[in-house]
């Protein structure tokens, strides 16, 4: 049998934020760029690797993350959110074409195109 409807994956936690009245707006996938968690996570993991010599999953390791995670600021965050805000502002002006009205032309054929 033919399956031609298309099904959607629901998550638990979709449907929680629904019933508080929020709305779920997912990030495109494979544009990390465009998301600012990406650049936190990406400065923790740095910092973690740098600072961890126990093995993987050890309760240092763990107090490690936890400490990195405590070291977050909202001014990373608002840093972090203006670059993928920027990022965002770049891509799409790579792809609009401006609209450009040279409004220091004129033009006295303008009846041109209203006689035909």
């Amino acid at each position: 049998m033919l399956h031609t409807r298309k099904f959607e994956k629901q998550y638990k936690i979709d449907a929680m934020a629904r019933d508080r009245g929020f709305r779920v707006i997912r990030l495109p996938p494979y544009h990390c760029i465009f998301n600012p968690i990406e650049l936190i996570w990406s400065q923790m993991k740095n910092n973690i690797r740098r600072n961890n010599t126990a093995p993987k999953f050890s309760s240092a390791t763990i107090d490690i993350i936890r400490e990195e995670v405590s070291k977050i600021t909202a001014e990373m965050w608002a840093n972090c959110v203006r670059h993928s805000t920027k990022e965002e502002d770049q891509y799409r002006a790579r792809l609009i074409t401006p609209l450009i009205i040279n409004l220091e032309e004129s033009s006295d054929d303008d009846s041109d195109y209203f006689d035909q």
